[in-house]
């Protein structure tokens, strides 16, 4: 059983907006420093999806994640029966005529995306990668209901990623209605970008720092508190550490285990 989350009760209703059909502020933004709870928030919020709304959870790590490896996980929760428009942008960059496109063209598309975005022309992979976003968005215009797209750690993606994510991606996000995006991090986008501020929300995660939120996380993790006034003695850890969740949360599972009785 998941544990409850402690607190982010507005981040939480901001969330549940995204998921919703007609939903306005399809542009998410959850900024906070290291231990402030972010990827503890947005773990707790996904478990929150309906198995109705596909969603591709990217972790922005470096090189290791590029525009074309985050094409490629979306496609494979997408499915690419649903990425028509997209797949043969592909196939035309790669020079693939349209009949081709099979199972066993399919099969190695990931290496197929690499390769077309991979040019050495700045321009020519500029011109490719837009041309791939714009397909992609076509796709996901079409799609039945929303689908959601949660990126963590935006402070870790390379500078291209940034850029794209934060221009493009966004842009576009910000007019396609089935298309919701959360992006968590200790930097994350400018919410006043002319082109996608009007349909973002941004929140500030600044910790938790009344011990009253924490006291059903105690309990869950069936720790006693050892003193005659727990909440006050809970409030002063809280008062100490700043509200860090992290932090909070090291302490909690240090309290001793409570003991069951018969």
């Amino acid at each position: 059983m998941a544990l409850p989350l402690a607190d982010y009760e507005r981040e939480q209703q901001a969330f549940d907006a995204l998921l919703q059909p007609e939903c306005r502020e399809r542009i998410l933004l959850f900024r906070g420093e290291s231990g402030s709870g972010k990827t503890t928030l947005l773990n707790f919020c996904r478990e929150q999806v309906p198995p109705s709304i596909p969603h591709v959870e990217i972790q922005l790590r470096g090189s290791a994640v590029s525009v074309a490896e985050i094409f490629f996980r979306a496609g494979r929760v997408l499915r690419w029966d649903h990425l028509p428009n997209f797949t043969e942008q592909v196939a035309a960059l790669e020079g693939t005529p349209k009949t081709q496109i099979d199972r066993n063209w399919l099969i190695g598309i990931n290496n197929r995306i690499s390769v077309v975005m991979r040019v050495e022309n700045p321009a020519d992979r500029e011109h490719r990668r837009a041309a791939l976003t714009d397909a992609w968005f076509d796709d996901t215009a079409a799609l039945p209901g929303p689908m959601l797209m949660l990126f963590d750690t935006y402070e870790q993606a390379t500078t291209e990623v940034q850029d794209w994510i934060s221009g493009p991606f966004l842009a576009r996000a910000a007019q396609v209605l089935p298309v919701r995006v959360v992006v968590a991090g200790q930097t994350v986008p400018d919410k006043n970008n002319i082109e996608w501020g009007h349909c973002c929300t941004a929140h500030d995660l600044y910790g938790v720092a009344e011990a009253r939120h924490w006291m059903p996380i105690v309990q869950a993790t069936q720790r006693h508190i050892p003193f005659d006034q727990p909440l006050t003695w809970l409030a002063g850890v809280c008062h100490a550490l700043k509200g860090n969740p992290k932090s909070i949360m090291q302490v909690i599972e240090g309290l001793p285990v409570r003991e069951m009785h018969a």
